[in-house]
């Protein structure tokens, strides 16, 4: 899958910049799956929460803001500082996924 300069490869669980491989955990891997799954969509933290974490697990959804911001941190280093935007009071929604200015 690939948006802007970003590609995720389900099988290999890879995720790429501009061909520059970001090292992410499972669950910031899910995470920005699901948001590229769905581009343009604004996922609410309860609707990333369900993707994300298999079974009933119990956790609180700011926990979702931890993985966002992890996962923003390393696709800056990567060279992409629009990879997640905040819907401010309702979720997030992927990005333009550009090289940083």
């Amino acid at each position: 899958m690939n948006h802007g300069g970003l590609t995720i490869a389900s099988d290999g669980r890879s995720v790429a910049f501009q061909d520059k491989p970001v090292s992410l955990t499972a669950l910031e891997f899910d995470i920005l799956k699901t948001l590229l799954a769905r581009p343009g969509f604004v996922f609410t933290r309860e609707l990333i929460l369900d993707a994300a974490y298999a079974g009933n697990i119990h956790v609180a959804d700011r926990t979702i803001d931890s993985h966002v911001r992890n996962i923003r941190a390393k696709m800056a280093v990567a060279g992409c500082e629009s990879v997640i935007e905040t819907v401010h009071g309702v979720g997030f929604r992927l990005g333009r996924c550009e090289a940083s200015r």
